[in-house]
């Protein structure tokens, strides 16, 4: 029995010894557990759920102030708090350096362009069309025709807008931008080409793509297609601009 008791402490104090000569083992260092806090809030934030998400980057941050990854989510969550004026500093940090987050070049760049600052967005953009290892081309080239479209380039957009369907046909954002600039360029034939794509990939399509239809239509002289339009617009968003413009009619 004295021998069985002293085997049971000799292994119970020898599991004490082990743990405290060792205590770090378990412990990643600083930015490794920054990395996963911040792999977390995107994931948060993708769900929706804003309150956890600012959370966790607020533990990335707080482990590694110069996370990019961290700074680029910070920058997205003040962006959904509608607190744009605090975005910015996060951007700067998530791209800043000789190898900057692309992802938040990207969404850096869209952000300058609603704010009107045309050229800072068109710089970052450039260099993002330069870089052959960034995926998202065509997402981009649609983005950045809708930045020239904002600044009625609509030439410089229409060149984009297309480069952008060659990578991938089927993008909406692309389309409805074709319809929008066709029908400003009133080449009703033309429009009605890049909308009836738009709709036939499945996109439900806004007030304004279902107005841009629907003068077209009438323009065409198609009055059932026209009809048609106009009871779509006026049923999905009856308190729309476009909507109160039919009743004018």
């Amino acid at each position: 029995m004295r021998i069985l008791v002293a085997l049971i402490m000799l292994s119970l104090l020898g599991g004490c010894v082990t743990e405290k000569a060792f205590p770090e083992a378990d412990v990643k260092p600083p930015e490794e557990r920054s990395g996963l806090h911040a792999d977390l809030a995107a994931n948060y934030l993708q769900r929706g759920q804003l309150d956890i998400a600012i959370e966790e980057v607020e533990k990335a941050l707080d482990l590694d102030r110069n996370n990019k990854s961290a700074n680029y989510i910070m920058a997205l969550v003040q962006i959904r708090l509608k607190k744009r004026d605090k975005a910015e500093p996060y951007f700067k940090k998530a791209i800043k350096g000789p190898d900057p987050l692309t992802s938040a070049q990207h969404d850096y760049a869209n952000f300058l362009c609603r704010d009107g600052e045309y050229k800072k967005a068109e710089d970052l953009y450039r260099g993002l069309l330069g870089n052959v290892l960034y995926k998202s081309q065509a997402r981009l080239l649609s983005n950045v025709g809708s930045c020239f479209y904002k600044q009625d380039k609509y030439t410089e957009a229409e060149n984009a807008m297309r480069q952008s369907l060659r990578l991938n046909p089927n993008s909406p954002d692309a389309l409805l931008q074709m319809s929008k600039i066709s029908f400003n360029n009133g080449k009703p034939l033309e429009t009605r080409g890049w909308y009836s794509r738009y709709f036939q990939i499945g996109a439900k399509g806004g007030p304004e793509i279902l107005y841009i239809a629907y003068k077209t239509e009438k323009t065409l002289g198609d009055k059932n297609a026209s009809a048609t339009y106009a009871l779509k617009l006026r049923s999905r968003y009856p308190a729309s601009s476009q909507a109160k413009k039919l009743r004018q009619h």
